[in-house]
């Protein structure tokens, strides 16, 4: 099974510059995507899902950070994330071992089969659509292009 981790990937990097501008919320979002550009930009280039993992904070704060009409889409997103992060960690394999959208060889089925399932959800409908809807604002609401 493959990972299509650019797309997921990239829908995701290219959807955090959501939010919007305006109200002191709002503006704090649009600040705060801009201040990540170069990481969301090394996320991107990355190519990987794993490199997701590697900002789970810096995403986790851009989320708590969106305005209310994202939260589901942010939330959306993050499971997806956390739960790579997850099977992962139950799996013992760090994320770095997770190569081309496989996990390591020598683990059990089991742990194969919950790492490829947790990896193909960052690139199914839900996770793309909610990535396209948070790149979306980004766009209309903060006027922030990341230029990827």
């Amino acid at each position: 099974m493959r990972l299509r981790a650019g797309v997921g990937l990239a829908a995701l990097v290219l959807a955090l510059p959501v939010a919007g501008c305006g109200q002191d919320p709002i503006d704090a979002y649009c600040a705060d995507l801009s201040s990540h550009r170069k990481e969301m930009a090394d996320m991107l280039d990355a190519g990987t899902s794993t490199a997701l993992l590697g900002h789970r904070a810096m995403l986790s704060d851009l989320a708590k950070k969106t305005p209310p009409d994202l939260q589901d889409e942010w939330q959306t997103f993050l499971g997806a994330v956390d739960g790579l992060h997850e099977a992962l960690g139950h799996a013992g394999v760090k994320p770095s071992q997770f190569v081309a959208g496989k996990p390591p060889a020598g683990l059990a089925p089991a742990d194969q089969r919950a790492i490829i399932a947790a990896a193909d959800q960052l690139s199914s409908d839900d996770v793309v659509a909610a990535a396209a809807g948070i790149e979306q604002e980004a766009r209309d609401v903060c006027k922030i292009n990341l230029g990827l």
